[in-house]
């Protein structure tokens, strides 16, 4: 597929010695890189669960103390004073 892309002169000039360097075209470099971005993107990714996995683990006792604070009548209350 043939596409236009805008970019500054200056890149252009730095990707394209970089292409002929490596012995390969503009348009390849172009398409090796875009295919390198898109493979460690995080959209890539099969959910955002990837982050979850690095958050540190609750205790027991803990994860019940923040339950039960959680679904305290008073967490859900917004006190007038607090918007002010």
């Amino acid at each position: 597929m043939k596409t236009t892309l805008t970019i500054s002169d200056d890149l252009f000039r730095q990707a394209k010695a970089h292409a002929a360097l490596c012995g390969q075209t503009f348009g390849n470099l172009i398409e090796q890189s875009l295919r390198k971005v898109l493979s460690e993107s995080p959209s890539t990714q099969p959910s955002s669960s990837h982050w979850v996995r690095a958050l540190p683990r609750l205790s027991a006792a803990a994860s019940t103390d923040l339950g039960n604070a959680l679904n305290a009548t008073v967490f859900w209350t917004v006190e007038p004073e607090m918007w002010k």
